[in-house]
């Protein structure tokens, strides 16, 4: 059986996501600008710029919209 140990819950969230070829980075910055512009860009509206997973769900998303542009196509 699986342990539920919150630390052994957290590896092997974290091996998994490696073996799918993931990594979570620990990227720093200022929420409040983020949420701002997020907004004046029209990509979140109020409510959801004042949901911290909605903010992280929007990063994830611009992160795969550069790497979509910029990384070569396969043939």
């Amino acid at each position: 059986m699986l342990s539920r140990n919150p630390d052994a819950v957290k590896k092997r969230r974290l091996r998994r996501r490696r073996s799918n070829g993931l990594i979570a980075p620990s990227v720093q910055f200022h929420e409040h600008e983020f949420a701002e512009a997020l907004l004046i860009s029209g990509r979140l509206n109020e409510a959801e710029a004042l949901r911290r997973d909605q903010l992280v769900r929007e990063a994830e998303s611009i992160l795969q919209q550069f790497i979509d542009r910029w990384r070569p196509r396969q043939p």
